[in-house]
């Protein structure tokens, strides 16, 4: 029973994200009187799509191996500790020559670049060791 509920752990994800917003947008219009629906929508887009990812997850996956096996997981942690390190040497890195060369405030948004670099690079590393 447990292995068969695991299977819908990003649509049980969803649902919750679903609940968890239309509270929060409950609480804020009795906070504030406003209702946002941009936000609705936005929950309802994301909660949709994870549930879509998963539906095509169980009805694709047909054989009893497992996702991953140990050689992954060590290729996976090993790839995620070197791009981590490297991406917070380079934010180090930048930063010092930043204040080097005598800028004494940097834009926030420089940081969030690297940042968003950073998971972006991470994430589809991740994907493509993962499937290796």
């Amino acid at each position: 029973m447990k292995k068969e509920l695991q299977k819908w752990n990003l649509a049980f994800m969803a649902v919750c994200i679903m609940f968890g917003a239309i509270i929060g947008l409950i609480i804020i219009y009795v906070i504030t009187g406003e209702f946002n629906f941009s936000s609705l929508l936005g929950f309802i887009t994301g909660a949709t799509i994870l549930f879509i990812i998963n539906v095509i997850k169980v009805l694709v996956k047909n054989d009893n191996t497992p996702e991953t096996d140990e050689r992954t997981r060590k290729n996976m942690l090993k790839f995620l500790l070197y791009a981590s390190n490297i991406f917070i040497g380079v934010l180090f890195i930048t930063l010092g020559i930043i204040t080097i060369l005598g800028m004494e405030s940097i834009s926030i948004t420089y940081l969030w670049i690297i940042i968003i670099a950073y998971l972006w690079f991470s994430g589809i590393g991740g994907f493509i060791v993962s499937r290796k």
